[in-house]
């Protein structure tokens, strides 16, 4: 299996605050570290807040997420990149892991959401 930029797969993703707690969760190849890992990004159906809470800056609209067959509106969680080797992600993703693949104008505004928040 290759992995390619914008790819979306199902995985299991630890929540930051409870490291032995994790959830099954989309999730987005966005690049390639510089040692050639691959840099993901998981989701939500979670919407923004009204106000919003301190993490809700970080969430980027997903604007295509029915095409994607998300059955709900969706954000990439902006705030935590999760980097895994090809080895290591190879090892942890099957071929029914796959969901898809992000469409240009949706890639293209995750990329800037990334960019915004980690630069």
């Amino acid at each position: 299996m290759l992995f390619e930029i914008g790819e979306i797969f199902w995985l299991e993703v630890s929540y930051e605050d409870i490291p032995n707690e994790s959830k099954v969760r989309p999730a987005i190849i966005i690049g390639k570290s510089k040692d050639n890992s691959f840099i993901l990004v998981s989701t939500t159906s979670q919407a923004p807040s009204e106000p919003p809470s301190h993490f809700d800056q970080y969430k980027i609209p997903i604007y295509n997420w029915r095409r994607l067959g998300f059955p709900k509106s969706s954000w990439a969680l902006g705030y935590r990149l999760i980097e895994l080797d090809e080895k290591k992600l190879k090892s942890i993703i099957k071929k029914d892991d796959y969901i898809g693949y992000m469409d240009e104008i949706d890639l293209q505004c995750l990329n800037e959401g990334i960019e915004r928040i980690h630069n």
